[in-house]
């Protein structure tokens, strides 16, 4: 069953791939949207203004760079939660979790504020980089998104840098599947180009508590299927994860973004998905409450 709630936070990215789509068509670079949310600066021009001659991903996720006097630049794209789904009141808030979730109560007496929700997507194995990087934090009246993107291979460092600098000011890391993929990833790309790996010294993997509750109730613990048959949402718009890699390595090839996009969709889906899962294992819901069809 596909909500509005899925239409609404898939029409935006539908009407700017058209948009691309439509422009390349007839000779032209479309307009970038642009919002009061857009907190990062442009590459170039003042706050509040886009480069009309960008291309790339810069040219409809409007954003800038982040810049690193030793690693160089990334790319930087921010909005919030509340420009692509509904807000809920919910959001923000942590219900009391079950009797003996050490960890869930440990992160609801720290404040959702404190926490840092974090995803990757990668090219592969850890001898392979990682590209995007979206991190999700609670602001105290909305969840900001933000993606770091390596415009090509040489971006790696910076990306990895920007993603430590920010995972400084916090002091929990939720993840999915973190402790086995996530966090081991970045350490391994850190070492490899030298960059001083920072992340929080706390680090809440959802998975393993997924498994604990759902693994009676649920085919599997994927993601997908906790964003389903928890949360009650079904995908628009998303990319196969095995599709992720080629289609970043053919952006750097060719410098098209058009099929990029979705990976950028799917990696912020991925992201908000985390917040309701996290809220979800706090309420403790079984079968009777979410599960029958």
């Amino acid at each position: 069953m596909t909500t509005r709630r899925d239409e609404a936070a898939s029409a935006g990215l539908r009407e700017r791939l058209g948009e691309l789509v439509r422009s390349r068509r007839a000779g032209a670079l479309p307009t970038p949207a642009h919002g009061a949310n857009d907190v990062a600066p442009p590459a170039s021009g003042p706050a509040g203004t886009h480069d009309r001659t960008a291309t790339g991903v810069e040219a409809f996720l409007p954003g800038g760079e982040w810049r690193h006097e030793r690693h160089g630049a990334v790319y930087v794209h921010e909005r919030l939660r509340s420009d692509v789904e509904r807000p809920h009141s919910s959001w923000g808030q942590l219900p009391e979790p079950p009797p003996g979730e050490v960890e869930l109560s440990s992160l609801r007496c720290l404040g959702l504020g404190r926490a840092l929700f974090l995803d990757l997507e990668t090219c592969g194995l850890s001898s392979s980089p990682v590209f995007l990087a979206g991190t999700m934090h609670w602001n105290g009246e909305d969840f900001v998104l933000r993606q770091y993107f390596a415009r090509h291979y040489g971006e790696e460092a910076a990306l990895l840098a920007a993603v430590f600098e920010q995972a400084r000011g916090f002091e929990c890391l939720v993840t999915f599947n973190g402790k086995s993929y996530d966090a081991p990833f970045l350490a391994t790309r850190a070492l490899t180009h030298g960059v001083e790996l920072a992340l929080p010294r706390h680090h809440l993997d959802l998975l393993h508590h997924a498994r604990r509750q759902w693994r009676e109730e649920l085919p599997d613990c994927r993601l997908t299927t906790l964003e389903w048959r928890v949360c009650r949402r079904r995908r628009v718009g998303d990319v196969p994860g095995e599709q992720v890699p080629g289609l970043y390595h053919e952006y750097v090839r060719n410098g098209d973004p058009w099929r990029l996009v979705p990976v950028f969709h799917h990696n912020l889906l991925d992201v908000t998905t985390m917040a309701d899962v996290l809220h979800a294992l706090c309420r403790g819901l079984r079968r009777q409450s979410v599960f029958d069809e």
